[in-house]
C-alpha cells in the first residue's frame, strides 16, 4: 500500500471518529417529553409552583412572578412546535412573567468544564406578542438574559443559546425563567431542548482532536508535493 495513501486515510478516519462524538446530556427531560400529553383533551397541561411532575423538573418562579407554567404538545396549536420531540415548554403559563423551571441537581467535577445549551422561542400566532427573553440562573445565580426577535407570521422563532462554567464538585441546578421584563412577551415565551454537557479539558501543550486530524492531513498533502516532484519510488510500502 502506498504510504500517502495511507496517511490520508488515518486523517478521514481520525476526523470522522472525533468529528461525530457526542457528550451525554446529563440533565433528565431536556425536551420535556415527560408527561406525555397524548388524548386531544391533554394537549396542554398547566403546572403550578412546586410541582415536580415534569420529570426533572420543579416548577418555579422569579420574585413577583407569575407560578404557572403550560407543557404543550406539537398538536395544541397548528403551526406551533418545539425543537425536539413533540413537547415544549411555555414559561409564560395563562399569561405572565416570571414563571420558569428548576433542574434537579446534577453531581459536577472540579475544574471540569460544563456547557448549557437551550432553545427559546418567541411566538407569533395571528399577532405579535413582541419578542421571547428566557433568564439563565446557575446555581440561583443570574448567568445572562437571551432574547429572540419573534417573527410575522404563524409559528415560532427559535434560537439557541449556550453558557459554559466551571464545576465546583457540588451539585448544579439551572434554572430557566420568562423574563419579567416589560420588553418580553407575556404570551409565549418557548423552552426546549435544554442539554448540559461536560466538556473533558485539554492538557497544556496537547493538540486538540480537530488540530491533530488537520495536522496529519498536512502531512498527506506534503508527502503528495514530494511525489509528484519525482520522490515516488522513496514513498513506496
Amino acid at each position: 500500500m502506498n504510504l500517502i495513501f495511507r496517511i490520508g486515510f488515518t486523517a478521514l478516519t481520525f476526523a470522522s471518529l472525533t468529528g461525530g462524538a457526542q457528550a451525554a446530556n446529563l440533565l433528565a427531560n431536556g425536551s420535556f417529553e415527560q408527561p406525555v400529553l397524548t388524548s386531544l383533551s391533554t394537549n396542554v397541561a398547566y403546572y403550578s409552583l412546586g410541582s415536580t411532575a415534569i420529570t426533572g423538573w420543579t416548577v418555579d418562579r422569579l420574585p413577583g412572578g407569575d407560578p404557572v407554567v403550560q407543557l404543550t404538545n406539537n398538536s395544541a396549536f397548528p403551526g406551533l412546535s418545539g425543537t425536539d420531540g413533540v413537547q415544549w415548554l411555555d414559561l409564560t403559563g395563562n399569561v405572565g412573567r416570571g414563571a420558569g423551571v428548576l433542574s434537579d441537581g446534577v453531581a459536577t467535577t472540579v475544574g471540569t468544564s460544563y456547557l448549557v445549551s437551550f432553545d427559546v422561542g418567541a411566538v407569533y400566532y395571528y399577532g405579535s406578542y413582541g419578542p421571547a427573553t428566557v433568564d439563565l440562573y446557575v446555581n440561583n445565580v443570574l448567568a445572562g438574559s437571551y432574547t429572540v426577535q419573534v417573527g410575522n407570521s404563524n409559528g415560532f422563532n427559535w434560537a439557541r443559546y449556550s453558557y459554559g462554567f466551571v464545576g465546583t464538585g457540588s451539585p448544579v441546578k439551572i434554572g430557566l425563567y420568562a423574563s419579567t421584563s416589560l420588553g418580553s412577551s407575556n404570551l409565549g415565551v418557548g423552552l426546549d431542548n435544554v442539554v448540559l454537557e461536560a466538556k473533558a479539558p485539554v492538557a497544556p501543550g496537547v493538540p486538540e482532536p480537530a488540530s491533530w486530524a488537520l495536522m496529519i492531513a498536512g502531512f498527506g498533502l506534503t508527502g503528495a508535493a514530494m511525489r509528484r516532484r519525482g520522490a515516488g519510488p522513496l514513498l513506496r510500502a
